[in-house]
């Protein structure tokens, strides 16, 4: 039986070797053992060889050890600056908007004043502008930040886009009337009114894509489209043209990075640089795309398309009741409802309760939430606006402990926060409080949710009655009453879909009937064409029928 075995052996010379010995024993014919044949082989080489791959590989693993260590090290020192970055952002989005909101509420609070000269009505919008612009560029930075600490996330919903548009169209026509630019909109007839998407991303893409525009033209106008485009899923298509100076191709590749404001010694410079970054950020978490065409001299055309599903109007909550002007009061025979504002800032409190006050609403006031939660146990107030950051106790802690005292579950608490993030409102509702408002918040807002919490009802100033309708569809009798080129002027344009021939239409009946011209203006505001045409085919009906 042949033995396999290695040594490791001293020469002549003094020098360890390794061999491999294979040992075989001999034996005679009789099977008497008569000796062993032994084969040496030098494996030296294969030793060293194998010494140098065993060192390897506990090099290797201490490598992989020590990398580990590393990147978990790493790991965690990125989580920690995430989570410092979300502190500042937090702290920031309060000490921001904080002073900012008694800015815009108290320039707005004062602009109501009817004693006011025009001077100082103008000086007060332009406090209000410059504050409102701040809170834009304020705005941009934080969302730019909260993108890059991965805190911004999606919210499928339906809406009613053909709202959004007009809201938004409304909003940027005045900003290019300013520079005396055309605004036009150009909407396809398949254009879905009601969809299913991220309504404040959507806005915001459209606000940025149509103030970029704006800001960059100096001659000419901005155009945007919309469209549909059918394939494996429905896609909303927004467009953008300007006749402005447009891009040089180089300039082209930094368009949508952070911080980049294309040179233009005949632009002033403003803002942070950061819309068209944040509008593509937007676009992409929606599983869009965004695409830019643009010479130099001859404009620029932004081109977007984004999947979307198409919604039904049942789905669709009504965010856009006529507005009637602004709240003189409560209508008689409401309840005259406690408010409590806890807040620690004077100015804040001060608006709050002048708001109040507007409404006859009795109100008290505590600094922090520990006099909030005294306040609430010796006057039980009936709604409590409550700020999120106090000192030596916060919004939460002090929801929280008035939830657990007798009448707790009975009153609405509503938060008044500075807060940029949605974990936070999430953290908010979660302790108990029935609703929030962000700062700086505008005063409809604080009206609207009185509203929703306690079921008030307003009385508007320069509204009609109470017992007065207000008409939602064309009168019939008025219409008919019309010249008859003046219907059939008012057809084709709705016909047509194009929203400058319907305002031309609607503004030539206005100077025969203005009240008509109204209700057609608020129908054609929210691309109610059908209720508009169906109104023309009974009118049609009702001239026959006396001669039928």
């Amino acid at each position: 039986m042949t033995e396999n075995y290695e040594r490791r052996f001293l020469t002549r010379r003094g020098q360890f070797i390794w061999a491999q010995v294979s040992a075989a024993p001999i034996f005679d014919d009789d099977g008497v053992f008569q000796g062993s044949l032994a084969m040496v082989t030098d494996i030296s080489e294969r030793k060293r060889n194998e010494e140098e791959l065993r060192r390897y590989k506990d090099h290797l693993e201490d490598t992989v050890l020590q990398r580990t260590a590393e990147l978990l090290e790493a790991r965690d020192a990125a989580e920690a600056a995430n989570k410092a970055k979300s502190v500042f952002l937090a702290n920031m989005s309060h000490e921001l908007r904080t002073p900012l909101n008694a800015i815009l509420g108290f320039s707005g609070l004062m602009r109501t004043d009817a004693q006011l000269t025009d001077n100082q009505r103008d000086n007060l919008d332009i406090i209000n502008r410059s504050g409102a612009h701040l809170l834009n560029l304020i705005n941009d930075v934080l969302e730019m930040a909260k993108i890059e600490a991965g805190h911004l996330q999606v919210e499928i919903a339906p809406f009613d886009l053909g709202g959004l548009v007009r809201d938004v169209t409304e909003l940027m026509q005045v900003r290019a009337e300013e520079k005396g630019l055309r605004l036009t909109l150009d909407q396809s007839s398949e254009f879905p009114r009601y969809i299913k998407s991220d309504e404040s991303r959507l806005r915001q893409i459209l606000i940025n894509l149509i103030n970029n525009a704006i800001k960059f033209t100096e001659q000419g106008g901005v155009t945007v489209r919309l469209g549909v485009k059918e394939n494996a899923r429905h896609h909303l298509i927004i467009e953008v043209e300007d006749s402005g100076a447009g891009i040089a191709p180089q300039d082209r590749q930094r368009l949508f990075e952070p911080f980049v404001q294309l040179a233009d010694s005949r632009l002033p410079q403003s803002g942070t640089g950061l819309g068209l970054a944040i509008t593509r950020q937007f676009v992409e978490m929606l599983h869009g795309r965004i695409e830019v065409d643009s010479q130099p001299g001859k404009g620029s055309l932004f081109r977007i398309e984004l999947p979307v599903e198409l919604s039904d109007t049942v789905d669709i909550p009504s965010q856009h009741a006529d507005k009637l002007g602004p709240i003189v009061g409560l209508e008689p025979g409401q309840p005259r409802y406690r408010i409590l504002i806890v807040e620690d800032q004077p100015e804040n409190q001060s608006l709050l309760s002048r708001l109040m006050h507007t409404l006859d609403l009795p109100v008290k006031i505590a600094e922090n939430g520990k006099q909030g939660v005294e306040l609430f146990e010796t006057w039980q107030p009936d709604l409590i606006w409550m700020d999120r950051r106090m000192p030596e106790m916060d919004g939460i802690e002090a929801t929280l402990r008035i939830r657990r005292l007798p009448g707790g579950d009975k009153v609405k608490i509503v938060a008044v926060t500075a807060s940029a993030f949605k974990e936070q409102q999430r953290e908010m509702l979660d302790a108990g409080m029935d609703d929030f408002i962000r700062k700086p918040y505008r005063f409809e807002e604080i009206y609207d949710c009185l509203a929703r919490q306690l079921g008030v009802k307003y009385v508007y100033l320069g509204a009609p009655p109470r017992n007065t309708p207000i008409d939602n569809e064309p009168d019939l009798e008025r219409l008919a009453a019309l010249p008859a080129p003046l219907r059939l002027d008012l057809r084709a344009a709705v016909e047509s879909l194009d929203a400058a021939r319907i305002a031309a239409a609607i503004g030539e009946i206005a100077e025969v009937a203005p009240d008509l011209a109204q209700t057609l203006s608020r129908c054609a505001d929210y691309f109610e064409y059908p209720t508009i045409l169906t109104a023309l085919d009974r009118c049609t009906a009702l001239i026959r029928a006396p001669n039928s």
